[in-house]
């Protein structure tokens, strides 16, 4: 027997970073896919894609979630710079990946966390968010397909008010977790 919604959210709470879960559905649901919509453009001035929004929006369940630390680990990559080919020219560095890249001597470190290839057309490249595949939520709690969203700042802002979570008393970030209930 599979667990119902509740349980998962009970799951999802008693991560130790997850300070509060709420199910996103309805109005707020709206709000969130409309203001994440919005961005078009990274803080750099690229442009940017938001694959991880695309891929949510295919799942029948979205929780809010804010916590003061990952969900679990990071062990791909969720941001991405793309070419016009749709080729990667530059990508996040997740902890898990920092010994792997350290020496790599044809890559050019933009922060501690972030690479990209020198030798790389910059002409109409753009950021890309992947979804972040979860792992500690699936069949054994009925559901499938788990995937995770780090919203844009307004869209966290936006999430923060309407759920009470303003003044990091809920933690310092939030995400979106979704998936389909089997």
């Amino acid at each position: 027997m599979h667990m119902g919604l509740q349980e998962v959210l009970d799951k999802v709470n008693a991560n130790p970073s997850v300070k509060a879960a709420y199910l996103l559905e309805g109005e707020i649901y709206e709000r969130f896919v409309a203001e994440e919509s919005s961005v078009t453009e990274a803080e750099s001035g690229m442009s940017f894609v938001n694959k991880a929004l695309k891929e949510v929006l295919k799942r029948n369940t979205a929780l809010c979630l804010f916590s003061t630390g990952e969900f679990e680990d990071i062990e791909e990559h969720v941001m991405v710079m793309e070419d016009p080919l749709g080729n990667i020219v530059g990508h996040d560095i997740p902890e898990c990946m920092k010994e792997k890249y350290k020496d790599d001597t044809t890559l050019f470190w933009l922060c501690e966390d972030f690479v990209m290839r020198p030798e790389a057309n910059m002409r109409d490249v753009k950021m890309v968010m992947l979804p972040k595949k979860v792992r500690t939520i699936g069949e054994a709690e009925g559901v499938c397909d788990a995937i995770m969203l780090y919203p844009a700042s307004t869209t966290d802002l936006l999430l923060r008010k309407h759920f009470g979570a303003l003044g990091g008393k809920c933690g310092s970030a939030s995400a979106i977790l979704a998936f389909n209930i089997l």
